[in-house]
C-alpha cells in the first residue's frame, strides 16, 4: 500500500484567495450585510477555518482594504520616481485613484457602510485607512517640493497644497461612498484646474 501524503496548504496563497473573494463579496453585499458564514461559503472553506487566518469580519475587511491599496501605492511610488514634469506625475496618480475608485465603486460604497458603523459604535477612524492617507500625503509633499525646487511650480505652501489635493480626492470618495454614483470626469476636471494654478 502507498503511504498517505497529507495535502500541503500554502497559507499565504489561501489568505490572498480569501481576501480576493471577500473583496468581491463585501462589494456585492456591503459590510453590515456580510456575515462570516457568507465569507466562508464564498471562500469554500469551513467557517472555523477562517479563524486560522483572521480574527473576525472586521479584520478581513481591513485587510481587504490593504490588499486593494498595496499595489496602487507601489505603482504611485514608481510613478513619483520618474523624471519629467511633476504636475504630469501628480495628474496621473490622482486620475488613477479617481478612476480606480469609480471602477471599484461597489467596494467604496461598502467602505462607507463600514465607516458609518464604526462611527455609530463610537470607534476611531480605522488605523489602516489613516496610514494609507498619510502615505499618499507624504508622496504628494515630496513631489510638490521637487516641483518647487526645479522652478516648475510657484512658491506654494507644500503641506497646505498637499492637503487641498487630498481633500478633493476624499470629497469624491465620500460622495461615491454615500451615493454609489459620482462622475469621475467632473472631479478630475476640477483637480486639473487646481493643478494648473500651481504652475509657474
Amino acid at each position: 500500500m502507498g503511504s498517505f501524503m497529507p495535502k500541503v496548504i500554502n497559507h499565504e496563497l489561501r489568505r490572498d484567495a480569501i481576501l480576493r473573494r471577500a473583496f468581491t463579496l463585501f462589494a456585492q453585499k456591503g459590510y453590515q450585510n456580510t456575515s462570516l458564514s457568507d465569507l466562508a461559503a464564498v471562500c469554500e472553506i469551513p467557517r472555523p477555518s477562517l479563524y486560522l487566518y483572521f480574527r473576525d469580519k472586521e479584520e478581513i475587511f481591513t485587510y481587504a482594504i490593504k490588499h486593494y491599496t498595496d499595489k496602487m501605492f507601489s505603482d504611485y511610488r514608481d510613478e513619483a520616481k520618474l523624471s519629467g514634469p511633476v504636475l504630469g506625475h501628480i495628474r496621473r496618480i490622482v486620475g488613477s485613484i479617481i478612476f480606480k475608485s469609480w471602477l471599484n465603486r461597489d467596494f467604496i460604497f461598502s467602505m462607507g457602510d463600514y465607516l458609518f458603523q464604526k462611527r455609530h459604535e463610537g470607534k476611531d477612524f480605522p488605523e489602516i485607512i489613516r496610514r494609507r492617507t498619510l502615505k499618499l500625503d507624504h508622496l504628494l509633499r515630496r513631489m510638490l517640493r521637487r516641483g518647487v525646487g526645479t522652478g516648475e511650480l510657484r512658491a506654494i505652501q507644500v503641506n497646505a497644497t498637499s492637503t487641498q489635493i487630498l481633500d478633493l480626492i476624499q470629497a469624491y470618495l465620500f460622495k461615491l461612498a454615500i451615493t454609489g454614483t459620482a462622475d469621475p470626469r467632473q472631479t478630475i476636471a476640477v483637480i486639473e484646474v487646481f493643478l494648473e494654478g500651481l504652475a509657474n
